[in-house]
């Protein structure tokens, strides 16, 4: 009986995990690592030539994800939200696209620059500064191309509003100059199906 019991106890110290952490073999020739850094556990996903696919550390903080190869894919049926302090992305291009709305909406200063040409294109533009002003800038030609060029001109429907907000003779004398019969903007219009030629 003493015989057999000293091999059992030599398969066991086999079976045994190693003091570094565990793994698993996968179909593919890859291994999954379980081991202890020292900022915590780490989870490793390793191809079968040795590269690091998948990393995650599990520190006393939070979890921190690492993702590489030639290429990485994140679906979803639905919704995708990320939440985070900083969100900061680097790459040699960026495309992005929707089907339907973007929305793009900045609760303090909004900075747009490109090293080389822009471009803006839309069925209808309205730029706003709502409380400050608005400069435009250019070391060549600044061109204006129009059916209609209007400066200070506003619509009718803007014209009745401000006459309407008269309460006073200072508020009827701070009213802008409106000569009978000048031009008005014309009033907005609905977008247009634009047609490829």
């Amino acid at each position: 009986m003493g015989k057999s019991a000293v091999p059992a106890r030599k398969k066991a110290a086999a079976r045994k995990p190693a003091a570094g952490g565990r793994s698993l073999a996968l179909l593919d020739g890859g291994r999954v690592k379980l081991s202890k850094e020292p900022g915590g556990e780490t989870l490793t996903v390793v191809s079968a030539g040795g590269e690091v696919r998948l990393e995650v550390l599990l520190t006393p903080s939070g979890a921190v994800l690492r993702i590489a190869g030639p290429r990485v894919a994140i679906e979803a049926e639905g919704d995708l939200a990320l939440r985070c302090t900083r969100f900061e992305v680097q790459a040699e291009s960026i495309a992005l696209g929707a089907s339907g709305d973007v929305a793009l909406k900045a609760g303090r200063a909004l900075d747009l620059r490109a090293g080389h040409d822009a471009a803006f294109s839309a069925q209808a533009v309205t730029v706003e500064a709502r409380r400050g002003d608005l400069a435009l800038v250019a070391n060549d030609d600044v061109a204006l191309n129009g059916e209609r060029v209007l400066l200070n001109c506003p619509t009718d429907e803007e014209v009745e509003r401000q006459r309407l907000a008269v309460s006073s003779l200072k508020d009827l004398l701070e009213l802008p100059f409106q000569t009978p019969g000048s031009p008005r903007r014309l009033p907005v219009s609905l977008p247009a199906e634009e047609r490829t030629p």
